[in-house]
């Protein structure tokens, strides 16, 4: 074995075990399988150890009165960036020719702010890192250096500050508990309420850095053999216990961090250092690579969705051997070898920073040219380059809220009100899926005194009230109660429910089990309920809601779930056209679509029966009994996955809504036809 950091005296084996640890709990996370549900720790676990780490490196050379400030950054620049900019220079190379434009402008886009480490305020602007829609994001998991970068480039000028003079020497440990507590406090409460960036941000992250420093703190404590075994042991069992609890869904980090934090810190702090079974050669082996393991396993992982390989056995095998290759020979030639002569002679240096310079302008460029889109479709025939066109822009066609005009608050919700603001006709509640149907009526009102239609909608709230999601928060379930009391108050002669129903409650692509929660009060934390079980609870209450709203007069109509599918996606469409060029119109198999929305549908039927509601459902009206349009000619119909795009909702394919958001009479006594509607009728129209 060559001589590195084991051969130090110093070397903790039982740190270098917990590395092992993190890298393999956060690749069993992302290969999924349920074998590390809340493998995501991993991160929250290396973090403890940076910041024990650097507290170490940076307190014991102040004390010694040999710290430098330039020195430190250069140290850890030399030890974080070089892997890091050959895996940018890799994924920009090599995506030129092995990407679809569109694919490589988003991925290039990202290139700039990863090398300068900045990724993690880029993702936390977007969606949150356990949304969907981020499973192909190239670099997703550099926020994770991103956060300990910024924390390096902070924490020293704190601890100079602290060692400027003897009285604020005393107080190091206090200012760093008093700090550990605040940024822990802030974690919690802002994950609670819903707030994707906490994951993401230095200041909702730095407990866990600092708790590690806090572990350096406790090293002049002396322990017995058996109670550092005891420690040891008790930290490993609390990892493994998080890896187990921790809920992808609820917000992190949440309390429950306590938990895989607090086992890091329980092993550092019993310092074993000496653990027979961080010992054995594999565990040691990929301890030392961690970090080249990490930053390699992701894009490994987004390349095989790309290539669209089924995670078999037998590929997640694969899968894991190519993580492994790729680390270990970014360790060698990259950390070990390349690094060490880089950073030999200063010309060198400037050498890998222009290197990198160079990797940050290529993507750069191709972010601005749109993946080099043009030189790299310059022989499509003209038919191709316009659907490629419509693709793009199907993305983008989106009017909700700026059809509404503004927005009008009442208490806990917004207003979007099409016609007369003071017609009391027709109410939609719902989340995105009702905001995708405003655009159909931004002018059918106009001129029309008395008349209107008004939306009161939140994006990714089901429309039930009591029933939350988890990585919501309480926001949703609270939002749904003042949709409802908003409803049985304001005097609307019709009320209509419409949601992406499947989102919260079934099984498939793009809609995990159970995100949505029984909320007592504003609580929505983790639940054991199957999604079965947490579907008809959240149902019942639906049924309950409807009733009231029957009780004041108030007519009803329920929409049921949509078509949907990553098939349907106009990236993917996008995709498709580029490397096959095939023009012919796309379609998702009907009887696929159906088994997406099952649980719901089902559901959904109980309560129109229950209740005496129709219950409309769009793919009698979207869909021919054996397969569902995506397109429309050459022309796509959806947005995204899920959600059909403005323009195509203002055509004739829609019409079946005009039934039943814009009669020409209120209440209506029965159901328009399914052929004009898409309506079943298990209900009456009117109790």
């Amino acid at each position: 074995m060559v001589e590195g950091p084991a051969a130090r005296r110093d070397f903790r084996s039982d740190i270098n075990g917990l590395r092992a640890i993190s890298i393999a709990l956060v690749v069993a996370y992302h290969l999924g399988g349920g074998l590390a549900p809340g493998g995501f720790i991993g991160v929250d676990v290396f973090f403890v150890i940076s910041g024990f780490l650097m507290t170490n490196i940076i307190a014991g050379r102040l004390r010694e009165n040999r710290f430098g400030l330039l020195d430190f950054y250069a140290a850890r620049l030399r030890r974080i960036w070089p892997a890091l900019a050959a895996l940018c220079a890799a994924l920009t190379l090599a995506g030129c020719l092995a990407l679809d434009p569109w694919t490589y402008q988003r991925l290039a886009a990202d290139v700039p702010a990863t090398l300068l480490f900045g990724s993690n305020l880029l993702f936390a602007a977007r969606q949150g890192y356990f949304a969907t829609d981020e499973r192909d994001n190239w670099l997703l998991h550099t926020w994770s250096l991103s956060v300990e970068w910024q924390f390096y480039l902070l924490y020293p000028l704190l601890l100079i500050g602290l060692f400027a003079m003897p009285t604020l020497r005393r107080s190091l440990w206090p200012t760093i508990g008093a700090l550990t507590v605040g940024s822990f406090v802030l974690a919690v409460v802002f994950s609670a309420r819903g707030q994707g960036w906490t994951f993401y941000e230095l200041p909702t992250r730095a407990w866990e850095l600092l708790a590690g420093a806090l572990c350096s703190g406790a090293g002049a404590v002396r322990l017995s053999g058996v109670w550092r075994a005891l420690l040891h042991s008790a930290g490993l069992a609390l990892i493994g216990l998080g890896a187990w609890l921790a809920e992808p869904a609820a917000g992190w980090p949440s309390a429950l961090a306590l938990l895989p934090v607090g086992g890091a810190a329980l092993v550092i702090v019993g310092d074993l250092r000496r653990s027979f079974w961080a010992e054995t050669a594999l565990v040691a082996a990929v301890g030392r690579a961690s970090y080249s393991i990490y930053i390699w396993h992701w894009p490994v992982l987004v390349a095989l969705r790309y290539a669209g390989v089924t995670m078999t056995p037998e590929a997640t095998v694969c899968a894991v051997a190519a993580m492994l290759t790729l680390g270990f020979a970014s360790y060698w030639l990259i950390e070990q070898t390349a690094t060490r002569w880089l950073f030999g002679a200063p010309l060198r240096r400037w050498g890998l920073l222009g290197a990198g310079a160079l990797v940050g302008a290529l993507a750069f460029a191709g972010g601005v040219t749109r993946g080099f889109e043009a030189l790299r479709t310059a022989g499509a025939s003209p038919a191709e380059r316009a659907a490629l066109a419509d693709d793009r822009a199907a993305s983008d066609d989106w009017a909700y809220p700026k059809v509404c005009g503004a927005l009008v608050k009442v208490g806990d919700i917004k207003l979007c009100r099409l016609g007369d603001p003071a017609a009391r006709r027709v109410l939609v509640i719902g989340d995105s899926h009702a905001e995708q149907f405003a655009p159909r009526y931004a002018h059918a009102f106009d001129g029309k005194a008395g008349d209107g239609i008004t939306f009161v909608t939140a994006g990714g709230c089901a429309p039930i009230p009591g029933v939350g999601l988890r990585h919501r928060g309480p926001g949703c379930a609270r939002w749904a109660r003042a949709a409802f009391r908003y409803a049985e108050t304001a005097g609307f002669s019709r009320v209509a429910i419409v949601s992406t129903w499947q989102q919260y409650f079934d099984s498939g692509p793009g809609a995990p089990d159970g995100i949505a929660c029984l909320a007592a009060g504003d609580a929505c934390g983790p639940s054991a309920r199957p999604p079965n079980e947490l579907a008809t609870g959240a149902f019942d209450r639906l049924t309950g809601a409807i009733r009231r709203l029957q009780s004041r007069g108030i007519d009803v109509v329920i929409f049921g779930p949509a078509p949907r599918s990553p098939a349907a996606d106009p990236m993917q469409l996008y995709r498709q056209t580029f490397w096959t060029q095939d023009l012919s119109p796309k379609f998702l198999e009907r009887p696929a679509a159906d088994r997406l929305v099952g649980l719901s549908r089902a559901g959904l039927t109980n309560v129109s029966r229950a209740c005496g509601v129709p219950l409309v459902d769009p793919f009698t009206a979207l869909c021919t009994p054996s397969v569902c349009p995506v397109s429309d000619g050459a022309r796509t119909l959806y947005k995204d996955a899920n959600h059909v795009r403005a323009s195509a909702v203002a055509g004739p394919r829609f019409a079946y809504l005009d039934a039943w958001l814009t009669p020409a009479g209120l209440p209506i006594s029965g159901e328009p036809t399914p052929s004009s509607s898409g309506a079943w009728t298990p209900g009456k129209a009117s109790p």
